[in-house]
């Protein structure tokens, strides 16, 4: 299990940093290309969608031509778009090459969930998810302290420099080491069967309600990735290369909780680790909420309630995959990007929602913090029924 992990630990990290480690780089890019923080905030929101929405064409890739192929074409064009993305002349550049980005980037994220349910049984699955969680929680800790740096040494672009490189050397690893784990189907692809498997999926309610648990909770983080720049820089004087120490906190948290998860996955049930996840994020949401609404919130205290979340996502990111994935049988490759591709869009949903209500204020973080947590008390109790 260790070396299949770590390999799809380092593909998957490489999609994850191309979002976090030029976040310190966000407040400067609106003076840079002279436009405005909402059109920068396009950068991420758009990058998202496009990672959700290119997860339904993977999936059924990785059916057809084998989970190995379609990591090797992702990573190399992830490669090309991060060039493109550092050699960017205008905001509307940058956004393109940003969009095509997440959608090359987004195969990585299908493939892993797709190998570990080929691979390992649901015990196993809770426990391979629990420590690729935990494990790829440091990338987003260190991207943005690493991209602050960068970015104050040699400017915004190194981070995709830097990016690209990682990505050659994440392509290397799995050329060489990752073996496959599908036999390729060639009927995959046939638009007939991409079709029916979808809809097969569309109606399976154990399998729809977890994803949307998972692309709320995602949608949460994505909340803070997209508007806490501007909170804690423009807003609250954050220094740029001190940012990714505040994001390091949350990934922190959240490496805790996957830690937590791991560790108690065997003695408890599924069910009883996914309600201490949602009872912390619970918890966070309505401290973030009230520190937002009176306007008692620091740098701190801002980030430390998104910490509460993002301990509690740790489980929750832990068994809803497992449970999603549990209620399919065959094709995992399509039920692996029907669920990533559901988790990204929603994630990609609200992080357009923080960009769209943007006030220069941190009132629009708690607003969609809170409707994510009304959703998801629904889907919990759509669950329970």
């Amino acid at each position: 299990m260790g070396l299949v992990v770590g390999i799809l630990v380092m593909a998957s990290s490489v999609s994850i940093m191309s979002t976090d480690m030029y976040s310190p780089s966000l407040p400067s890019l609106a003076g840079y290309f002279d436009t405005t923080p909402s059109r920068v905030q396009l950068t991420i929101s758009l990058n998202l969608l496009a990672f959700g929405m290119a997860q339904l064409v993977h999936g059924p890739l990785s059916d057809r031509f084998g989970r190995k192929p379609v990591l090797i074409v992702s990573l190399s064009l992830v490669v090309v778009f991060s060039l493109l993305c550092a050699v960017a002349q205008s905001i509307e550049q940058l956004i393109a090459a940003r969009i095509a980005l997440g959608a090359c980037a987004a195969a990585e994220a299908v493939v892993g969930l797709a190998i570990i349910k080929d691979l390992y049984t649901e015990k196993q699955q809770v426990k391979a998810f629990a420590l690729l969680g935990m494990v790829i929680a440091i990338a987003p800790g260190i991207a943005p302290i690493i991209g602050g740096y960068l970015h104050v040494l040699f400017g915004w672009q190194s981070n995709f420099f830097v990016l690209a490189g990682l990505a050659v050397l994440a392509l290397l690893t799995v050329w060489r080491l990752l073996p496959e784990s599908a036999t390729p189907d060639p009927l995959a692809i046939v638009p007939k069967t991409v079709i029916r498997n979808y809809l097969v999926l569309i109606k399976n309610r154990e399998f729809i309600i977890h994803s949307v648990i998972l692309g709320v909770s995602l949608g949460l983080i994505f909340v803070f990735v997209t508007a806490a720049p501007f909170v804690l820089i423009d807003l609250l004087n954050v220094p740029v290369d001190q940012f990714g120490y505040y994001q390091g906190m949350i990934v922190l948290s959240f490496f805790m909780g996957s830690l937590f998860a791991s560790r108690l996955a065997e003695s408890i049930g599924s069910d009883t680790l996914l309600a201490i996840g949602v009872v912390m994020i619970l918890i966070g949401a309505v401290i973030l909420s009230v520190l937002v609404v009176f306007s008692i919130y620091t740098a701190n205290t801002f980030t430390a309630a998104y910490a509460v979340m993002t301990f509690g996502m740790g489980p929750l990111f832990a068994v809803a995959p497992s449970l999603a994935m549990r209620s399919i049988t065959g094709g995992s490759g399509s039920a692996s990007a029907m669920l990533s591709g559901i988790e990204q869009m929603t994630a990609a949903a609200a992080a357009i929602a923080v960009t769209v209500l943007n006030d220069g204020t941190a009132r629009p973080v708690a607003l969609v913090t809170m409707v994510l947590l009304i959703v998801l008390l629904c889907l919990l109790r759509a669950r329970r029924r």
